[in-house]
């Protein structure tokens, strides 16, 4: 009897041993699962606080406050005005007389800046076929250079005419080596390539240096120019960013503010840049008018002619003089003239050391287009001169134009696509990190309460007590 008291109170101990290991181990995974749920309430609660005022404190909004600086009309009115022009600019753009632009891809890089192969199929444009091309563009008469008068490359030998007999020139191609290419079948989009080495020949060799608040009006205004340029090509790339790995086209706000929207300067250059482009256009306007739209498409060019009758009455209605040349250029000198002249050919020049095709063809147009309007500003009598307006010339002003207003448009649209943002992430972490929490809450009840079932069904087990133990099994043995 005694033995087998003693092998009782062994398997009795053991099974009080066991008992107490799992009662232990219930209570560290509900003590557990009590501070995750815990810690997941902070970081849930963090989450929430700094997403917020990170919305709170975030600028919805780009400040169109004041006038632009060395323009004649403020930020609003320029944004107001190209509200309107944008929807007419962008459709114009894709008729078939503005949408084909000439241009030389076969010049070397005069430059040794380096290097940058572009490895990206994104790199490549598809040039027209001479089908593609009416026939009275290729004419004699609307021949690209004939005389070597119009060729920049002379402009050594001009620099020391006197100023009635200089004329301003831009660079235009030759008629053996130009193609022609359409924008819009080839449309400016990133590509991969990586040119930030093109800008900085840029600015190193065609800029005045120094600080643009110690630099007289004239020189400003160059170095605001293309800077103007740049951020309207980086807005651009990154309004029609291309994932390579997907082939997906999407806008792409972190790079944008990453170039752009951080640098309020670069935004304020842009809006110079455009009041230059809208201020040419609009002295152009009676020669823009009479010039001959002419794609052998009569329904097309009818089209053509009437948006581009409200552009230029819509730019002489709302905003007639957005940058005064006279007041802004009364003092410039003729070799100043000069300057402007040769560096916006040398940036063309640069230009010739793209390797990506895509990002070359858009750089000279854009280039080109800069170029034209100012060939308009400093000449004599533009409403005159622009008459005589080659096709080039105006598709690039044209275009120019258009791309710059389009990156105008989308600063609201990248300062809301940012806000939405963080918007949409306030809503996720609310609604995804509640739900978590609550579904974890929930496991625990569950767990706690099947442990209390568990601890019922074993409420007939002895005590713990070993004396108490032994009373009750000799009183079940009397």
């Amino acid at each position: 009897m005694q033995t087998e008291r003693e092998e009782f109170v062994d398997e009795l101990t053991q099974l009080k041993m066991e008992r107490s290991k799992r009662r232990q181990r219930k209570e560290w995974e509900l003590k557990m699962m009590g501070k995750c749920i815990t810690w997941l309430i902070y970081a849930y609660a963090a989450g929430i606080i700094i997403t917020g005022l990170r919305y709170i404190i975030l600028d919805k909004n780009f400040k169109y406050e004041g006038i632009v600086e060395d323009s004649c009309q403020d930020f609003k009115t320029l944004k107001s005005v190209n509200d309107q022009i944008f929807p007419l600019l962008d459709e114009l753009t894709y008729k078939k007389y503005f949408k084909i632009f000439r241009v030389n891809l076969e010049n070397e890089c005069p430059f040794s800046i380096g290097e940058y192969i572009c490895t990206s199929k994104k790199c490549v444009i598809c040039t027209c076929n001479t089908s593609e091309i009416p026939s009275n563009w290729l004419s004699p008469t609307s021949s690209f250079i004939n005389q070597p008068k119009d060729n920049f490359a002379f402009w050594d030998t001009e620099r020391y005419l006197s100023p009635s007999e200089w004329i301003w020139h831009v660079e235009d191609v030759e008629n053996d080596k130009g193609v022609y290419v359409d924008l819009k079948l080839n449309p400016e989009a990133f590509t991969g390539y990586q040119g930030q080495h093109i800008w900085d020949a840029i600015y190193k060799e065609n800029c005045y240096q120094g600080s643009l608040n110690e630099m007289c009006k004239e020189k400003r205004a160059l170095n605001k120019l293309v800077q103007g340029l740049h951020t309207s090509i980086s807005t651009q790339l990154s309004e029609f960013y291309v994932d390579l790995s997907t082939n997906k086209t999407y806008p792409n706000y972190p790079l944008y503010f990453e170039r752009v929207g951080n640098h309020p300067e670069r935004i304020r250059n842009l809006f110079f840049l455009y009041s230059v482009l809208l201020r040419a256009v609009i002295l152009a306007t009676p020669g823009i008018q009479n010039h001959d739209i002419n794609s052998m498409s009569f329904e097309e060019d009818t089209r053509s002619k009437y948006l581009l009758n409200n552009i230029l009455s819509l730019g002489n209605n709302q905003c007639s003089k957005p940058f005064d040349e006279q007041l802004f250029f009364n003092q410039i000198t003729f070799d100043q003239k000069k300057d402007y002249q040769r560096y916006i050919h040398n940036i063309s020049r640069i230009m010739d050391c793209v390797e990506c095709q895509k990002c070359r063809v858009f750089g000279k147009m854009q280039t080109y287009g800069l170029g034209t309007a100012l060939k308009i500003l400093f000449s004599e009598s533009p409403s005159e001169f622009s008459g005589k307006l080659k096709r080039n010339e105006l598709v690039a002003l044209i275009n120019t134009f258009g791309k710059v207003s389009s990156s105008v448009k989308s600063i609201d649209l990248m300062f809301e696509r940012r806000a939405r943002f963080y918007y949409n992430l306030i809503l996720t972490i609310g609604i995804v990190g509640g739900v978590f929490i609550i579904f974890m809450v929930a496991i625990r009840k569950i767990y706690s309460e099947m442990d209390k079932k568990i601890q019922n069904m074993f409420k007939g087990i002895p005590s713990d007590n070993p004396q108490k133990a032994n009373k009750n099994t000799k009183s079940k043995r009397d």
